[in-house]
């Protein structure tokens, strides 16, 4: 808010695959909203990462507006696709992408060695695992170190 950005944030909305959105309001301030769908540490930071991207790289006037289902995969989209530029932006603000090749893509993945990339990063490990599991597939990896349940809470008081 100091910074001219409105965050909004709700329990997630039930019969919908909503996770965030991102627009202008006329005065041209810009507007986040996050439902916490996945209430996860690695879910909201990187929903919350996405959308600052669109309002970095997309928004230009009151109507333009993004909402996000961040399930729907954007590997088969073109490259100068909205969506996939946001993800890049957002992947990139919590692991550089050199750091992604030269550690993360080489190492086995153990909670301690994400622990060790972590301190590294100076971020918490469910940033790291979460970007682990949405490329490689594998959801079952590390789950218990991903925060679940611990989000919502900070910003609403009766979750869920």
């Amino acid at each position: 808010n100091k910074l001219g950005i409105h965050l909004i944030v709700e329990s997630h909305l039930p019969k919908t695959y909503l996770d965030g959105a991102a627009m202008l309001l006329t005065d041209g301030s810009p507007v986040i909203a996050l439902t916490l769908r996945y209430d996860r540490i690695d879910h909201f930071w990187f929903s919350l990462l996405h959308e600052l991207a669109h309002v970095r790289l997309h928004l230009r006037n009151a109507d333009d507006c993004f909402l996000d289902d961040l399930e729907i995969t954007v590997k088969d989209i073109g490259e100068d696709n909205p969506e996939k530029e946001a993800d890049r932006l957002a992947e990139e603000a919590v692991i550089p992408s050199r750091f992604w090749e030269e550690k993360i893509l080489r190492t086995t993945t153990t909670a301690e060695q994400v622990q060790v990339w972590a301190d590294e990063l100076k971020i918490h490990q469910a940033l790291i695992i979460g970007r682990i599991r949405y490329h490689t597939g594998n959801y079952r990896l590390l789950s218990r170190y991903l925060g679940a349940g611990s989000v919502c809470s900070q910003f609403i008081k009766s979750c869920h």
